[in-house]
C-alpha cells in the first residue's frame, strides 16, 4: 500500500515556483523594529523618487508577507523603482494594497507602470477609523520585453498619509499557468488517495481468503 501511494504521489508533475523577477518584494531586507517606521531615500533593489519611502513594522497596519511594507505618501507623494531584467515574454505584475485605516480614497491613491507604461491605478477608502488593515491583491498582465523600470507612485492628495504596499511580484505568466494546471485541487488528491487505499485493502482482503498453496 505504501509503495502505490508513493508512486502516485511521484507520478504528480512538479513545477518549481515561477522566479520573481522583484528584488526584495516585500521588503524585508532593511531591519526595521515592531512598532516603529522610517523615511529611507531608497531600499535593497528599490529607488525612491521624491519624499522617499517609507518603511513600517506594525505602524497603521501589519504586514501581509514577513513584518514590513511601505507608504510612498512618506513626507508627501512619492515614487519609487526598480529595473527588471529577465526573459521577453509576457509576465504577471502581482502585490497587496491596503488604504490607511480612518482614511479616504482621495489620499490613498496608488499607481503603477512600466518603462513610463501606464499600467493602471487603485483607489481605496476605509472611512471608519476602527476598520481593520485590509490587503487586497491586485494583479496586472504585462509583455515584457525583458529589460524595464518597474514604477509605483503615490496620487492623490499629497499629506502624508497614503495607501499600503507589499508583497510585489513579477513572474512570467505561462509559468504560473503551469503550475496552476500542474496541482491538483485536494479533493482530487483525497478521492485518488482513497481509492489506493481500498485497493490496498481489497488486496489484503484477497490473500487473507485464498487457501496457501503448500
Amino acid at each position: 500500500m505504501k509503495n502505490l501511494i508513493i508512486a502516485a504521489l511521484i507520478s504528480m508533475p512538479f513545477f518549481p515556483a515561477a522566479a520573481n523577477l522583484v528584488t526584495n518584494g516585500s521588503f524585508e531586507a532593511t531591519p526595521q523594529a515592531s512598532g516603529t517606521w522610517g523615511v529611507y531615500g531608497s531600499l535593497p533593489g528599490w529607488t525612491g523618487i521624491g519624499s522617499g519611502i517609507e518603511l513600517r513594522d506594525n505602524v497603521a497596519g501589519t504586514a501581509l508577507d514577513g513584518k514590513n511594507f511601505v507608504e510612498l505618501d512618506s513626507y508627501g507623494n512619492s515614487s519609487m523603482t526598480q529595473a527588471l531584467s529577465g526573459i521577453a515574454g509576457e509576465y504577471l505584475l502581482s502585490f497587496w494594497y491596503s488604504a490607511r485605516p480612518g482614511t479616504g480614497a482621495q489620499t490613498n491613491g496608488l499607481s503603477f507602470s512600466l518603462d513610463g507604461i501606464d499600467l493602471g491605478s487603485v483607489l481605496l477608502d476605509t472611512g471608519n477609523p476602527n476598520n481593520d488593515h485590509l490587503w487586497q491583491h491586485y494583479t496586472s498582465l504585462v509583455n515584457f520585453d525583458g529589460l524595464g523600470d518597474l514604477r509605483f507612485n503615490a496620487i492623490g492628495a499629497s499629506d502624508s498619509y497614503g495607501g499600503s504596499l507589499d508583497k510585489i511580484e513579477f513572474t512570467a505568466a505561462d509559468a504560473q499557468l503551469r503550475i496552476s494546471a500542474a496541482v491538483p485541487e485536494p479533493g482530487t488528491i483525497a478521492l485518488a488517495l482513497a481509492g489506493l487505499a481500498a485497493a490496498g485493502f481489497a488486496s489484503r482482503r484477497q490473500n487473507k481468503l485464498t487457501p496457501r498453496q503448500y
